[in-house]
């Protein structure tokens, strides 16, 4: 699904492709656009700490509210007084319109499958969820088709960033539980000389 097309001559995706959904809804898509827009994310941070303070710097916390980390929170300051950091407008910006890229790849699902519910997960899915979940919805009910728009819920797991490895992990379970709990028949195949292919391919001739 990350391989539809978003963009006729878009982006390089790391796949090979061009305009790839995820070459503009990847982390490190995500993170690469930032930097190019002129973000500066952590140098030498891996993927997942690098999207954290992206999202820090978007939506940066109100005075007093952390851990005696803002201006004026050390002891013995005033938090009335303390400066309100303002939201990085380049974080902001590349944020929103991944929203709209990811709204609209929803809008591909619900238009294909018709699904009941999307549920977003992955450690980079669940980071940005909860801060724009409800964006993408309205961008997915935008982009799609109104009837099955109309019929799907869009909401956050709840398996974590292992959601992928749990729903592999069911798949011979499932296969086992169809069965009965039997296991599968395997028939016993005789192992035919070497010669009788050879006599085989002759008498078709």
């Amino acid at each position: 699904w990350g391989h539809l097309t978003v963009r006729v001559r878009g982006r390089r995706c790391r796949c090979g492709a061009q305009g790839c959904l995820e070459a503009y809804a990847g982390a490190e898509a995500l993170l690469e656009r930032w930097r190019e827009a002129g973000g500066e994310p952590p140098a030498g941070a891996d993927e997942e700490t690098a999207l954290t303070a992206m999202l820090a710097a978007a939506y940066p916390a109100e005075p007093g509210t952390g851990p005696g980390t803002e201006p004026g929170t050390e002891p013995g300051a005033d938090p009335g007084t303390a400066p309100r950091t303002e939201p990085d407008a380049t974080a902001l910006a590349v944020l929103a319109e991944t929203a709209e890229y990811l709204g609209a790849g929803f809008a591909d699902l619900i238009n294909l499958f018709q699904p009941e519910r999307i549920l977003v997960g992955g450690w980079a899915g669940l980071q940005l969820g909860t801060r724009f979940l409800e964006t993408v919805s309205g961008y997915a009910k935008q982009y799609a088709l109104s009837y099955p728009a109309a019929r799907v819920a869009i909401g956050m797991g709840t398996l974590g960033p292992d959601a992928v490895t749990v729903g592999a992990a069911i798949l011979p379970l499932a296969d086992f539980f169809a069965r009965g709990g039997r296991r599968a028949e395997t028939e016993t195949v005789e192992e035919q000389p070497a010669w009788a292919s050879t006599v085989r391919d002759r008498e078709a001739h």
